[in-house]
């Protein structure tokens, strides 16, 4: 009899890895330095517009806009724009084409320059590129004169990374006159997932937020915060209602128009605001494996191999709120803080024990205040956090997570010490690690000798299974079941078993 094992190729979908670098990036604003008298704040927005994978390299594209707040030689509060694109390459022997990346930039440190002719300013961005896609493996499926011993597992299945373009146009009223807007942020939070037919369906709200100097006599400085709700449907054929899904969002641009209606001395704030959402539908179904094999007239040689891979859990959002003293150099007697922007979250670690996820990092911001004379300057604030969040996932659970920071607020305690309260928003991508063990190789090796005996009896050992014991006694199973119909596995080791080769 022939020998010829049967092999099919299977797709795994598992995790494969992270990869992060920071650039730098500058530009030149066309303000001369001595027009300048103080910079107030430097922030920056940046975002990847583009990204290419080849074998070996993932090149990627982006803009880096930023927002320049400062008092000019004369004394008045102004603000500037500028902006400048910026590309870069992750050279990684791991990537190849047939993978999927999602690459996202975020600003962690912005300065300013006098030192030329004209301002100079430069920011520190951090690009991220998560690279994910499916493992195929070779695996035994049947074959002739083989005797396979079959399981079903479970797997999740992706339908494939979706990606949308989102834009978000709001307009609200306000009952003063603007001036200028000093410095402006957003941050998009998802709130929910689910898949519906054929779409992922993501609920999540924008929050922005804008430092604003009033057209008045004193030129007070107001935070502005408002919150867009939205709901977006990324396109995915192949999705049910019985999927579950992960989504991540990016903004990729945030603009802020704001008109002033002379006679009624009121302002329209024009907001629009540009999401990326990158999406993934998961569906857990089975699929028959080979866990072992033997053949009847052939030694062989199995080549197992077990693959790890990541169950992707439900994506969850938690709210909390972290506050602390920030120490600052003195502030002048008689010093109020007006407002709190460019709220940024760094997260340092995140563990998990008992029912908690606990999360350590550092908020920073810029506070606005003005002395007792009326001139307007900022400190940097920032504060220490340790969260402890609702949900627990398991020590063997892999935990991805991202923090933003929606408002934050701020109070002088002392000459010292200020007070900054800041809401922050968690949301958390857990990954459950499974492992599937396949036999991806069968080699023959030689003929086995064949036993002559027409009758032959065994002494069973003790937690044997059908299978295993058809493999020690080179017999097919259902053969061995047939000869011995009263065997109750797993055996006890007592039993006796019989094996006929009557030609």
């Amino acid at each position: 009899m022939s020998f010829e094992p049967v092999f099919e190729t299977i797709n795994i979908n598992c995790k494969k890895f992270e990869i992060l670098e920071q650039i730098k990036a500058d530009c030149r604003t066309e303000i001369p330095t001595e027009e300048v008298g103080t910079v107030l704040s430097v922030s920056a927005f940046a975002s990847v517009s583009d990204n290419q994978i080849q074998d070996g390299r993932l090149n990627y594209f982006g803009k880096v806009v930023f927002y320049i707040s400062y008092i000019d030689a004369q004394g008045k509060l102004k603000k500037c724009e500028c902006g400048n694109e910026f590309k870069g390459v992750f050279n990684d022997e791991r990537v190849s084409a047939d993978l999927t990346a999602f690459v996202f930039a975020s600003v962690d440190k912005c300065e300013y320059d006098l030192s030329g002719i004209k301002l100079g300013v430069n920011a520190f961005v951090s690009v991220s590129a998560e690279v994910s896609g499916a493992k195929q493996c070779r695996a035994l499926s049947h074959g002739e004169n083989i005797v396979v011993n079959s399981n079903e597992v479970k797997i999740h299945k992706s339908y494939g990374v979706k990606t949308l373009n989102f834009p978000i146009d709001e307009q609200y009223e306000l009952s003063y006159p603007v001036e200028e807007v000093l410095t402006h942020r957003a941050e998009a939070v998802i709130t929910a997932v689910q898949c519906g037919v054929g779409s992922i369906i993501v609920d999540g709200e924008v929050y922005c937020s804008a430092i604003l100097l009033q057209k008045t006599e004193k030129n007070d400085i107001i935070k502005e915060n408002r919150a867009f709700p939205f709901r977006a449907e990324i396109e995915c054929e192949d999705a049910t209602p019985d999927m579950h899904a992960t989504v991540k969002v990016k903004e990729k641009s945030f603009k802020i128009d704001i008109t002033v209606d002379e006679n009624s001395q009121k302002s329209v704030v024009s907001v629009s605001v540009h999401l990326i959402f990158q999406g993934e539908a998961f569906l857990e179904e089975g699929i028959t494996v080979v866990s072992d094999a033997f053949s009847t007239e052939q030694e062989v040689e199995l080549i197992k191999e077990e693959t790890a891979y990541y169950k992707k859990l439900e994506q969850r959002s938690i709210n909390a709120v972290v506050s602390g003293r920030a120490v600052v150099e003195e502030l002048p007697v008689g010093a109020v803080v007006f407002a709190v922007g460019g709220e940024k979250a760094e997260v340092f670690t995140k563990n998990c024990s008992g029912e908690n996820t606990i999360v350590t990092g550092i908020v920073s911001a810029i506070g606005f205040f003005r002395d007792g004379e009326g001139k307007t300057f900022t400190k940097n604030l920032q504060i220490p956090f340790e969260c402890v969040l609702d949900c627990a996932f398991g020590c063997d659970a892999e935990l991805s997570l991202i923090a933003k920071p929606i408002n934050g607020r701020a109070k002088i305690v002392t000459l010292n010490e200020i007070e900054l309260d800041c809401d922050l928003t968690f949301t958390l991508f857990p990954n459950e690690k499974k492992a599937i063990k396949l036999v991806s190789d069968v080699k023959p090796i030689k003929e086995k000798v064949k036993n002559d005996c027409a009758l032959s009896v065994y002494i069973a050992l003790e937690g044997e299974e059908l299978f295993s014991l058809a493999k020690r006694l080179n017999v097919c199973p259902d053969d061995l079941a047939q000869s011995n119909k009263d065997l109750q596995f797993p055996l006890t080791g007592n039993e006796r078993i019989v094996i006929y080769r009557q030609k």
